[in-house]
């Protein structure tokens, strides 16, 4: 069920989420009924309703914690935020979807009853969301942005992708939750039994995470180890099918990789083989790049996640 919400917003946050600079907005108060859609009435001096942003989640906790959730898709400094929130016990925050630009901006008075600029917010009626809807544009302000993170098991992935790009407002899913949401099971060894098929499975499922989410992050693999042991490269028709705007390689310390997958899966690898592992995802990695036309890049795990999140950022794709 759609529910618009009309919210008062200065112009140069506006300006960040057109932009797709602010992906999250800030508030103190929030609706108590869920909605889709935030309708974003721009203060002086527009005065008007410039933009439609689609609703993907709201999260809610201590200022502390919801900074280090949303710091880099902020558009805002932490010195703003902090004085934004001070005296505050919770904060929260809109994580946006896809944003629409009204083609000609609407004045208050266009929409039906009696209307002023909300002071925090206020609810708009089937009608108002009809009119609204009839004016913004088809095509979003920004366009989806859709990465790929690989790397071998146990490099930290995972940790990295939630930590540098949920801030930046991206979904992050990895390949084997996809693939076990579809009732697949995932073997604690590693091992596939049927790459292509789970491939093909992992594609379907994909496409339905884009359909829902305009900021989409898969954490997965260049290459895998079959059934028999051996390390078998994923179809570079696969990657295509992706159509991910970026591809990106976390390398690692194969001896710590080594000592980290013991200590969480309880299993001795070994490190030589983790080596020629990797290499085999890198060259791999290098091949697709090549191959369907993406820029590569690649880190080291030791990165930091601001750094990596400022390197990708304007990088968007």
């Amino acid at each position: 069920m759609s529910r618009y919400a009309l919210i008062s917003i200065h112009p140069e946050h506006v300006s960040n989420i057109l932009a797709g600079n602010k992906v999250f907005e800030f508030r103190k108060v929030i609706p108590s009924k869920d909605v889709s859609h935030l309708v974003l009435y721009c203060t002086a001096p527009v005065k008007k309703i410039v933009a439609v942003a689609e609703v993907v989640d709201c999260l809610v906790g201590a200022p502390s914690r919801i900074w280090t959730q949303t710091s880099y898709g902020s558009g805002i400094s932490r010195q703003f935020f902090r004085d934004y929130f001070s005296g505050q016990r919770s904060a929260s925050a809109f994580v946006l979807g896809n944003v629409y630009e009204m083609t000609t901006p609407m004045e208050l008075s266009e929409l039906t009853g009696q209307k002023v600029p909300p002071q925090s917010f206020y609810y708009l009626d089937d009608a108002d969301m009809e009119l609204i809807s009839k004016r913004q544009s088809p095509i979003p302000a920004v366009s989806s942005s859709m990465l790929f993170v690989g790397g071998i098991h146990g490099v930290g992935k995972s940790t990295i992708c939630q930590k540098a790009f949920g801030p930046l407002g991206y979904q992050c899913e990895t390949a084997s939750s996809l693939i076990a949401a579809h009732g697949r099971r995932i073997e604690k060894e590693k091992r596939v039994n049927d790459v292509s098929d789970n491939q093909t499975v992992l594609l379907q499922q994909l496409q339905s995470a884009k359909e829902q989410y305009c900021r989409l992050l898969l954490d997965g693999h260049f290459t895998l180890i079959n059934s028999q042991g051996q390390i078998e490269p994923i179809e570079t028709a696969v990657f295509e099918a992706m159509n991910p705007g970026r591809l990106i390689l976390i390398k690692g310390d194969t001896e710590e990789i080594s000592r980290r997958l013991a200590a969480r899966d309880n299993k001795k690898w070994d490190a030589s083989f983790l080596t020629k592992f990797q290499n085999a995802e890198e060259g791999h990695a290098r091949y697709v790049a090549e191959k369907i036309q993406v820029p590569l890049l690649i880190f080291e795990n030791t990165i930091g996640c601001a750094r990596l999140a400022r390197k990708v950022h304007g990088r968007r794709g």
